[in-house]
């Protein structure tokens, strides 16, 4: 039935596509470069009336359907252009007629008095991609880009593991303007919780991603689009203050300057961010360990800092008129400081009660430097070949102290113990890639290219504990590890204009993978060697003006992280360590997904299945210590079904609501502690915007968000959600002053639950921060017309994503 499905609808799409009439074409600038947004006009030569308004694209097409018969002509304007038009043409009405590219020439004037407004949707969908506008938020200005990624529909953050997960999916890639960001995701979530959202335009959820990016990552992309202007020579700049108040003070900084030039661009980009942070972690186990019931309950108050900064420097150079070689360097320094006492009340049902107090010292270092060079060739024929070599190297440094004090049922004391663990792991990655586009005819485009990555690391864990005046090392839990990983990959990839309104975009790519992991001693850990197989399709159909449809399937693996893999442990409380998994595999993910949009409202269904789930904090219990360790775990199979609505709503001239629906069902079948586990769970997230436009340039933003429980293996995550306020106020050429108040009613919190009837009972919360206030001011000064960067891609920026702490 599955195999008739896809043709049949091919074919109805094919059969419509003819019986209208289209004209359609591209506007260019007059460096040829795509216009978006432009405003475009057909107009009826006889009677000069006006017969169908359109914006063009991303890519600066636009397209006119269900045109008679007639003579026209097409008018183009843009601010600060100068309006253009075509000549009059006929047109018979049906089939189509491609118009030539339509070039808009800068006016020569400065207009000075002119204030044009237009605000986008704060959600649409762009060919297979969720986009949430971000610069059209009030409440998250000041914030950082983890915080605004915690809003984003489908979008979890869990701030404990530093991951993100999506639709109930951890397999989360990262992006930065379109090409990915080759670190770790714990190490991708220490930049983004540095990175200020003030320097964000956009943020793109892709679930289904084409052949042409790496398979790795079963949840799909999450793309960070950075903010940049547009259109000719200059120089220009940015620069953005923010300062807060929650449990502590926050603070931070963003400055950016462009420079666009003939032959010759740069850019250079410098944030920083420091936060006080006040959290609480409240978490019960209960079990039997055979003798008698054990409950343990534990409450830690974890004060900490974080200091952070982010750089990137790029620049383009044309050596020819079709020859480009670009630089990059960019990176990162944070540093992550907590203090956190901890009380532990071990209660059992026939040896007597005690009581732990542990005092946590606990620093994570992270440095990142990533070097590109970059170099492509247009040929005459409109061929596009360039490659791509990147160095990325990181350092972990994550030292840990531990003072514990034991005491009997009369709070008597009868003991203390002192440890400490010392966990270094510098990584090292070399990329080198090479990708060719060309058209075949006017209908099909093909890119096709080869990707090499050749990743090497060391993990050193000492963990010692001090008898009298000397510290001497536990062999049981100091190791020292040694990875080697290479991925060679290879793509092709088609789009297909089937018609005017139909595109089919297809494609194959081949991963081999090579894992490594031994002791320094040369004892293998893991030793293996695979290569699989990924096609993804993609099927969009434009109906008309206002209704667009897409359905796609994609197959992807998600590889675990270096330091999932890698040994390590830490303490939790004196019972409860995280520790890492050397055993992992990795997740294979299939994917079907329909999407359907009706001018601003959005639709869409999503299936897949994962086999070998990659699951976090999966507890397993030593009964003969009652010590728990939390690690990584593989679960059997999941299955997923995904459902979202979003769209706007006008309620008033002044009052706008932006609404977003997210229904989801998990089925998770796995074995766990020796328990056969199989359990399903129905979940809802819920993102609702309010936009109120006051007189006198004032707006405000009231945002509220909800998310029901979800499963993560073991346990399940509870519900949470959290009410934001922004008020803004734009003094045009003096800038743009934004105050916040985020989760005014302090509900955000993460809490979990092991499912019903398990052997272990697991519990908690973790509060990481109070209600937090902010003001933001932005100011922009220099050349506001200048273009951004050119948009290219990174080669190392494909596996970022597995540098973890």
């Amino acid at each position: 039935m599955k195999t008739l499905i896809l043709p049949v609808l091919f074919s109805l799409l094919i059969t419509t596509a003819f019986s209208q009439g289209i004209i359609q074409g591209k506007v260019h600038d007059s460096q040829a470069k795509e216009m978006s947004f432009a405003n475009v006009l057909l107009w009826n030569k006889p009677d000069s009336a006006m017969v169908k308004g359109v914006v063009s694209d991303e890519s600066g097409s636009y397209i006119f359907t269900e045109i008679p018969k007639g003579e026209y002509y097409v008018e183009v304007y843009n601010l600060g252009y100068t309006k253009s038009s075509t000549p009059v043409f006929s047109f018979s009405g049906t089939g189509k007629n491609n118009l030539a590219t339509i070039i808009l020439v800068q006016e020569d004037t400065n207009l000075e008095e002119v204030t044009v407004t237009a605000t986008r949707p704060f959600f649409e969908l762009v060919q297979g991609k969720m986009v949430v506008n971000v610069a059209n938020s009030i409440s998250a200005a000041g914030l950082s880009v983890i915080d605004v990624l915690d809003r984003s529909p489908g979008v979890m953050v869990n701030r404990q593991s530093n991951s993100l997960s999506v639709l109930g999916k951890n397999g989360v890639v990262i992006l930065m303007n379109g090409h990915r960001f080759r670190m770790p995701m714990e190490a991708a979530y220490q930049m983004l919780a540095g990175l200020n959202s003030s320097d964000v335009e956009k943020i793109e959820i892709i679930t289904v991603p084409p052949a042409n990016y790496d398979a790795d990552g079963d949840a799909g992309f999450i793309n960070i689009v950075m903010k940049k202007d547009n259109a000719m020579v200059g120089t220009n700049g940015i620069l953005t203050i923010g300062q807060g108040y929650g449990s502590g003070y926050n603070g931070n900084m963003s400055f950016s300057l462009n420079h666009q030039g003939p032959k010759f661009s740069w850019f250079g980009i410098l944030s920083s961010t420091y936060v006080d942070q006040e959290a609480e972690w409240e978490a019960f186990r209960g079990n039997n360990n055979g003798f008698e019931n054990i409950g343990i309950d534990t409450y830690t108050d974890r004060f900490s800092t974080r200091k952070s900064i982010n750089y990137q420097a790029g620049f383009d150079y044309k050596l020819t008129t079709n020859t480009i070689i670009s630089g990059l360097l960019s990176g990162y320094n944070n540093r992550w400081d907590m203090t956190a006492p901890t009380i532990t009340n071990s209660n059992y049902s026939i040896s007597p009660d005690t009581l732990v107090t542990m005092t946590t010292v606990e620093v994570n270092k992270w440095s990142h430097i990533m070097g590109n060079i970059n170099l492509q060739h247009t040929f005459k024929n409109g061929q596009v070949l360039s490659t791509n070599v990147d160095y990325l190297t990181y350092k972990n440094s994550n030292p840990s102290w531990y003072t514990i004090m034991n005491y009997n049922e009369s709070n008597d004391l009868i003991g203390s113990e002192e440890f400490r663990i010392t966990k270094d792991t510098p990584i090292d990655l070399w990329v080198a890639d090479m990708n060719h586009s060309m058209k075949i005819g006017k209908s099909v485009s093909v890119e096709s290219g080869v990707r090499a990555t050749f990743s090497k690391f060391t993990n050193t864990v000492v963990f010692e504990e001090k008898f009298g005046s000397d510290w001497l090392i536990d062999s049981k839990f100091t190791n020292d590890a040694l990875l080697n990983e290479d991925i060679l990959a290879a793509f092709s990839t088609a789009k297909i204009e089937l018609d005017e309104k139909t595109t089919l975009n297809a494609g194959l790519r081949y991963e081999n993978t090579k894992t490594n992991l031994t002791t320094v001693s040369g004892e293998k850990i893991v030793d293996r060697n695979y290569g699989d197989f990924f096609p993804t399709a993609f099927l969009s159909r434009k109906i008309n003006a206002d209704n667009l449809v897409q359905v796609s399937y994609g197959r992807r693996i998600t590889r675990p992280t270096f330091n999932q893999m890698a040994p390590f442990v830490f303490f939790s409380d004196p019972f409860t360590f995280f520790a890492g998994n050397e055993n992992i595999l990795p997740t294979y993910t299939n994917t079907f997904k329909t999407d359907y949009s009706y001018k601003s409202m959005i639709f869409f269904v999503q299936y897949s299945t994962d086999k070998n789930v990659i699951a976090s904090f999966q507890p397993s219990l030593d009964e003969e210590t009652n010590t728990v360790f939390l690690r990584t775990e593989n679960l059997d199979q999941r299955k997923t079904v995904s459902m979202m609505v979003a769209f706007p709503l006008k309620i008033t001239s002044w009052w706008e609501t932006q609404n977003n629906f997210t229904a989801n069902y998990q089925r998770v079948n796995s074995d766990l502690n020796g328990e056969v586990y199989e359990v399903d769970q129905k979940g809802i997230q819920v993102v609702l915007t309010n936009t109120f436009t006051l007189p006198k340039k004032y707006t405000i933003e009231l945002m509220g968000y909800y998310i029901s429980p979800t499963i993560n293996g073991y346990f399940n995550w509870l519900s949470r959600g959290f009410v934001n306020l922004g008020i803004q106020k734009d003094f045009e050429k003096s800038g743009i002053l934004r105050v916040s108040c985020n989760d005014i009613f302090e509900t955000s919190q993460l809490r979990w639950r092991s499912f019903e009837g398990a052997e272990l009972e697991f519990s908690g919360r973790f509060k990481f921060e109070k209600r937090v206030f902010m003001a933001t001011y932005t100011y922009k000064f220099g050349n506001s017309k200048i273009k951004g960067t050119r948009d290219r891609k990174v080669g190392s920026q494909e596996e970022q994503r597995r540098v973890t702490n």
